[in-house]
């Protein structure tokens, strides 16, 4: 009787990413295998960073995996304590499935610590190896003969995603599902605002969530515009002038201290695939306050009465969580109050 052959992928997949999917794709291509299992790590043993939850990476390495029924999950490794070595994983799997013939896929980077593998001249013994070329980037010298497949070209790391870049190297449902869950999204908007541009997003964003679920409102949803609020604020004005001539043109006859609401919009939607067009227009009209929806009317006083803005904002704060259109309405009006107080010490300065 042939055995099935299958290949064997593991990682934190912290997050899973077409990288990773593309790995399996050249196995099933090159390597003739039946079925590529996806082992996502307990604890990776050459790497001290602490993980996501277990339950977040088996999600999302479940919901990137339905493209292809011969992708499969073996959960050998997070069903046990401690430091996921390779050696262990395949002893288990190896008596559990004494029929199969596993290949152990890894990249160049893999290969290159092969020899601070847990018993690596035991390791090949036990199943084939193979390096897939993931960046372009040969092997260094090695004792070791393993194989070699090609793969499509796919630059990208999971500390990338994680630190907010080559995002769309994920696959939209993974996406999706670190939006709903809020992973890694504050460091997604710290590469692009400075430290003390993140700490009042933060802020105002838990201020968000409380005034939603001081009135029923989705926590979830309030908290992600109060986040993305100012994505685009310390973007470079002309910048933010081409964003606001593509999305809205009559912006662009306003002062460009507003400029950043209208591109912030957009680039929540084109960047960091928030669809959700309440939130897209809290983030448009959070300046201004110029819209009465409740997510909007949250943000707006939000971002006025974020506590790190130094001045006591506790009475409003009071007023929105009690009354939120009343309590906007009261920001709206102080607000006015400062700006004109703040325009008559400008001319003031300027006369003389």
């Amino acid at each position: 009787m042939k055995k099935k052959k299958v290949a064997l992928l593991g990682g934190s997949f912290d997050p899973i990413h077409w990288g990773h999917l593309n790995m399996a794709k050249a196995a099933l291509e090159h390597l003739k295998v039946d079925e590529v299992w996806f082992i996502p790590s307990n604890q990776t043993p050459l790497k001290d960073r602490v993980l996501s939850p277990a339950a977040d990476r088996l999600a999302m390495v479940r919901l990137a995996l339905k493209e292809d029924p011969r992708f499969k999950i073996s959960t050998v490794d997070l069903s046990r304590n401690g430091k996921s070595y390779t050696f262990d994983t395949l002893k288990i799997l190896k008596k559990q499935f004494p029929e199969v013939e596993f290949t152990w896929l890894m990249g160049a980077d893999q290969a290159n610590q092969f020899d601070q593998w847990k018993n690596a001249d035991q390791l090949l013994e036990m199943a084939d190896f193979a390096v897939v070329d993931r960046d372009g980037k040969e092997p260094e010298s090695s004792r070791f003969n393993f194989k070699r497949i090609p793969m499509v070209y796919t630059p990208v790391s999971s500390s990338e995603i994680r630190k907010g870049e080559k995002i769309n190297f994920l696959p939209e449902s993974v996406r999706q599902y670190l939006l709903d869950h809020e992973l890694y999204l504050v460091a997604w908007v710290s590469r692009h605002v400075s430290a003390k541009r993140l700490a009042h997003s933060a802020s105002v964003a838990r201020l968000c969530r409380m005034f939603a679920k001081a009135h029923g409102l989705d926590e979830h949803k309030a908290w992600l515009a109060g986040l993305f609020h100012d994505v685009a604020k310390d973007m470079p004005i002309n910048e933010q002038k081409k964003w606001v001539a593509a999305i809205n043109p009559a912006g662009l006859s306003e002062h460009h201290a507003i400029w950043h609401g209208y591109a912030g919009s957009e680039i929540v939607r084109r960047n960091f695939g928030i669809e959700d067009p309440v939130i897209q227009n809290a983030i448009f009209n959070h300046v201004k306050g110029t819209s009465y929806d409740p997510y909007a009317m949250i943000v707006f006083a939000a971002d006025k009465l974020d506590p790190l803005r130094g001045y006591d904002s506790k009475p409003l704060i009071s007023a929105c969580m009690l009354d939120l259109y009343n309590g906007f309405m009261l920001v709206k009006r102080e607000n006015r109050e400062f700006l004109d107080r703040e325009k008559r010490v400008l001319a003031e300065k300027e006369s003389f």
